[in-house]
């Protein structure tokens, strides 16, 4: 599976793209409708901070159908991780915490965003599972 570069706001950092055509090559699934990539950062906690978690969902034609970042939420000892960011391409909206948006209102933001987590993956911080949904 090759993904797709191409969204209905942008097209994606080559980076990034190249990032996740890596993962999807060597992964052992067979012909997925969809595939989940989950980055997690093992030391991540509501504690001591950390890479958020980052999961993203592909279709078997190859296009990104979202791109959500989790962070924890409320204030401790009552955590739990919530969607801060979301870009879902397949229902068209951005998302920031409980608050929707044309899914155009994100396109400024996905850029930086992927740049910054294209090179947090590179620096090593997060351990990937793959998934078919």
């Amino acid at each position: 599976m090759t993904v797709n570069p191409f969204t209905s706001i942008t097209t994606l950092p080559l980076e990034f793209v190249a990032l996740l055509d890596t993962l999807l090559k060597d992964t052992t699934i067979n012909s997925p409708e969809i595939v989940a990539l989950n980055f997690r950062d093992p030391s991540h906690s509501a504690e001591n901070g950390g890479y958020h978690p980052v999961e993203i969902h592909v279709d078997s034609k190859g296009n990104i159908l979202c791109i959500t970042d989790f962070s924890f939420v409320v204030i401790p000892p009552f955590v739990e991780l919530g969607v801060e960011l979301d870009w879902s391409f397949e229902n068209e909206y951005f998302r920031q915490f409980d608050n929707m948006y044309d899914l155009e209102c994100g396109r400024g933001l996905l850029g930086l965003y992927l740049a910054n987590f294209t090179a947090y993956y590179k620096s090593g911080v997060y351990q990937v599972e793959i998934t078919a949904l």
